[in-house]
């Protein structure tokens, strides 16, 4: 009997990110606990969020692992997509779309047509950097 099971290879797996009308909730385990508050579908928003890409998954110069993801990128179009108050970040490989983090603005945001979400990830010192 194994005494924990993985649920995330996250230099291989394909990790998304969605957008949602509520906030960050640090009980929630997997994209079911907060579905029903994703931003709704058009104007730049495509239900599902977009795939991100994993640059780097690894220790550093400094034995400290660290997870590199680009940024990801939605244009608002039309009459603009809706507003959002949080981001999460999802395991799509892992068997629940188990939620590894989130980003909760505290307010909703609103991105005008024409204009991109204003969404950066640091891509030099990674996302999620555990300590020692």
């Amino acid at each position: 009997m194994a005494l924990a099971a993985e649920k995330h290879t996250l230099g291989s797996d394909t990790l998304k990110a969605r957008l949602i009308t509520s906030a960050l909730d640090l009980d929630w385990d997997e994209w079911a606990d907060c579905s029903g508050d994703e931003i709704a579908n058009g104007n730049g928003y495509t239900t599902g969020g977009v795939t991100l890409t994993v640059t780097s998954w690894g220790l550093d110069s400094n034995d400290i692992p660290r997870l590199i993801i680009t940024s990801p990128v939605w244009t608002s179009s039309g009459a603009g997509m809706a507003a959002y108050r949080t981001l999460i970040v999802l395991n799509d490989t892992a068997p629940a779309d188990e939620i590894i983090g989130g980003i909760d603005y505290g307010f909703l945001r609103q991105v005008p047509s024409g204009s991109a979400a204003p969404i950066y990830f640091d891509e030099t010192n990674g996302l999620i950097a555990f300590g020692r």
